[in-house]
C-alpha cells in the first residue's frame, strides 16, 4: 500500500491544476517524452454577467462595494517534451486585468442602460487596465534536487520569447456630477499606453513589440505532504516600438443627446497624444498550495493565486481511480466559483462557474498529451 501511495502522488500533483489563473508549469512541463496541446481560459466580470458584458452590460448589475474586476486570461501551448532535454513549444498569450471602483461601473451601466442617474450624485471616477496579446516560443526543464521514498525536492525554470501584438496600459482619474436623472457632467485626466484607444475614438498605426517573460517553480514533498510554489512572468520586459500614448484632459463641455434625451459620452479631448517607444513589464502571477495525499489516493489542496495585490484563495478535492481516471472538483472564494475536472489517458478537462444560467465567472481547460 505505501508503495502505491508514493507512486501515485506524482501522477495527483502533475495534474492538479485548481487555480484561476492560466499559470505555465515548469516543473511538469518534462515529466514524460511526449507531445501536447492545451488551451485554457477564465473570464471574470464583477459588475454583470459574461453574457450581459458581451451585451453592452444590458442586464442584471451585482457590484462589488470596493475594487471590481473584469479579468481575461487565456492561454494556448504545443509543444514537445523529453525528460533529458527539457520543454520546447509555442504559446500564444491573450490576458487583462481592470480594476475599477463602484462609481466607476455605476456610472457606466447607468449610462448604457438609460436608466436614470442619481441627481447630484458625485461619482468619483477611477479605472486602471493592463493587459497584452503575445505569442511565441517557450522553453523550460525540471530539476530534482532531492529524490526519495520519504522527500523529494525539485525546481523547474522556464522562459518566453515573445512578440508583442496589442497591449493596454492607462489609467483614468477623475469626477462626474449628475446634473439630472438624465444628464451629467464630468472631468477626467488619462494617462494611457495602447495598440486600439478605447476612452474615444482616435486611429492610431499598428504596434509590434518584443520581449522576453520568466517563470519559476519549486515542489517539496515530505512523505504524503507538499508544498507546490508558482511564480510566472516574474521577470519581463517587451519593448514596444512607435507605441500610440496619451495624457490627456477629457470632459463634457461638448455634449450630444439621444433620442430619449439621454445625455451621449462624446467626450472633449486636450493633451498629449503622440508615438513612443515602451518598455512594458507584464504583471506577475504567484500560486502556493499545500497538498495531503491519503492511502486511498485522495488529493486535498488549499492554496491562492497572489496577481496584482490580491489573494485568490481556493480547494479542491481530487481522487485517482484504480481504472486510470481522475475526477476533480474544486471551489475559489473571489467569484464563488465551482470547477469540475476529469482526465483519463492523457485527456483532460476542466469546467469552472459561478451559475449555471448567468454565470459572471467562466473557466476551462482541455489538454491532450501523446507519449512517445
Amino acid at each position: 500500500m505505501r508503495k502505491l501511495l508514493i507512486l501515485g502522488i506524482p501522477l495527483l500533483l502533475t495534474e492538479a491544476g485548481a487555480g484561476l489563473f492560466t499559470l505555465f508549469d515548469p516543473l511538469n512541463s518534462d515529466e514524460t517524452t511526449a507531445a501536447s496541446v492545451k488551451v485554457e481560459a477564465f473570464v471574470a466580470d464583477d459588475p454583470v454577467s459574461i453574457g450581459d458584458l458581451i451585451d453592452k452590460w444590458h442586464g442584471e448589475f451585482h457590484p462589488k462595494s470596493g475594487t471590481n474586476l473584469a479579468i481575461d486570461d487565456m492561454r494556448f501551448d504545443i509543444g514537445a517534451s523529453s525528460k533529458r532535454w527539457g520543454y520546447l513549444g509555442y504559446t500564444y498569450r491573450h490576458q487583462s486585468f481592470t480594476a475599477a471602483n463602484r462609481d466607476t461601473v455605476e456610472l457606466v451601466w447607468q449610462q448604457l442602460n438609460d436608466i436614470g442617474f442619481i441627481t447630484g450624485k458625485l461619482y468619483n471616477l477611477d479605472i486602471s487596465i493592463e493587459g497584452f496579446e503575445a505569442d511565441g516560443i517557450v522553453y523550460a526543464k525540471s530539476f530534482e534536487l532531492l529524490s526519495g521514498t520519504e522527500e523529494s525536492l525539485k525546481i523547474g525554470v522556464g522562459i518566453e520569447l515573445l512578440r508583442g501584438r496589442n497591449m493596454q496600459d492607462g489609467y483614468l482619474n477623475g469626477y462626474a456630477v449628475a446634473d439630472s436623472s438624465k444628464d451629467y457632467d464630468f472631468s477626467a485626466v488619462s494617462d494611457y499606453r495602447y495598440t486600439e484607444n478605447y476612452l474615444y475614438k482616435l486611429d492610431v498605426e499598428r504596434a509590434e513589440g518584443f520581449g522576453y517573460t520568466t517563470h519559476l517553480g519549486l515542489s517539496f514533498r515530505h512523505k504524503n505532504v507538499a508544498l507546490h510554489l508558482l511564480a510566472n512572468d516574474i521577470y519581463s520586459e517587451i519593448e514596444w516600438k512607435r507605441l500610440p500614448y496619451s495624457y490627456v484632459v477629457m470632459n463634457s463641455s461638448n455634449k450630444s443627446y439621444d433620442e430619449n434625451g439621454f445625455v451621449v459620452y462624446n467626450p472633449t479631448v486636450s493633451g498629449i497624444e503622440k508615438y513612443i517607444d515602451y518598455s512594458q513589464k507584464l504583471y506577475a502571477k504567484y500560486r502556493a498550495e499545500g497538498r495531503l495525499t491519503t492511502k486511498e489516493n485522495t488529493l486535498f489542496t488549499a492554496g491562492s493565486d497572489y496577481v496584482k495585490g490580491l489573494w485568490f484563495p481556493y480547494a479542491e478535492i481530487s481522487h485517482l481511480f484504480r481504472n486510470g481516471i481522475k475526477t476533480a472538483i474544486s471551489y475559489e472564494s473571489r467569484f464563488k466559483s465551482v470547477g469540475v475536472d476529469i482526465s483519463y489517458s492523457g485527456l483532460r478537462l476542466l469546467l469552472r462557474g459561478n451559475d449555471l444560467n448567468d454565470p459572471s465567472a467562466l473557466g476551462v481547460s482541455l489538454s491532450y498529451t501523446i507519449p512517445f
